[in-house]
């Protein structure tokens, strides 16, 4: 794997890509398995239905979330970066939110403080809530980002464009959802890209922050750059081994 997203999550190790295998699969499974039981009924038992509380796909999130913050800690000591600290309080806080449901209960707070019309007063609560604790977590790592050398700096990016993509899962999506009725082809849909995509995401940052602390990964912008720029060389100009030009 030579793309540049490979590159930055250190698919070219072996290790990583197997892990990066297995846990995607375990994420495309449970998505699939609550198409086939929203759609056709099977399999019969509701368990794998991602709106049930503590069912199978939020139990497997609530594991993957805090695999990621038990290696950002380990990262965070071993390497003694506090960039890698404010990663690991990101997933405990987002683990603790999801296990506890804090941004639904804030939401209702934030909704009866409020004056707003129904039924929009649920999801902008929850955008309300998880902004503001967004901005302090963001707050803490950017601190830490500002003195980490350049190669934790990479991490970080990396880590910052994955947290995007699961923020657009999880909070993007479910905005949306939350301004349709709770059935119908859309809501099993919009289920699917929302509570799927988050798990799906959980995965990548898993296995990417697995490579870092295990397979000696560092998404350095010098290994990219070089990456690329062999890339665009034509293959008669790329130096083979036990070749001089």
């Amino acid at each position: 794997m030579h793309t540049r997203a490979a590159v930055a999550l250190g698919l070219e190790h072996r290790p990583v890509a197997g892990l990066f295998g297995m846990l995607i699969t375990v994420a495309l499974g449970l998505n699939l398995i609550f198409l086939t039981h929203s759609f056709l009924g099977v399999p019969e038992w509701p368990g794998f239905v991602f709106a049930l509380e503590r069912g199978v796909p939020e139990v497997v999130g609530y594991v993957f979330t805090a695999w990621a913050a038990g290696l950002a800690l380990y990262l965070a000591v071993s390497h003694r970066q506090p960039v890698l600290a404010g990663w690991s309080a990101v997933f405990v806080v987002l683990l603790a939110d999801d296990y506890f449901m804090l941004h639904e209960r804030m939401a209702k707070v934030v909704s009866a403080n409020v004056t707003i019309p129904y039924p929009y007063g649920q999801p902008v609560g929850e955008i309300v809530w998880l902004a503001a604790i967004g901005t302090l977590l963001l707050t803490v790592i950017a601190a830490g980002h500002r003195f980490a050398p350049p190669e934790w700096r990479a991490v970080s990016r990396v880590l910052t464009a994955l947290l995007a993509l699961l923020v657009l899962c999880g909070v993007g999506i479910d905005a949306v959802h939350g301004f349709t009725t709770n059935r119908g082809v859309w809501h099993v849909i919009l289920s699917s890209l929302e509570d799927g995509g988050e798990i799906l995401m959980l995965a990548v940052t898993v296995t990417f922050l697995y490579g870092v602390a295990f397979c000696e990964h560092r998404p350095t912008p010098e290994t990219l750059a070089r990456r690329r720029a062999a890339a665009l060389l034509p293959p008669a100009r790329r130096r083979r081994p036990g070749r001089s030009d």
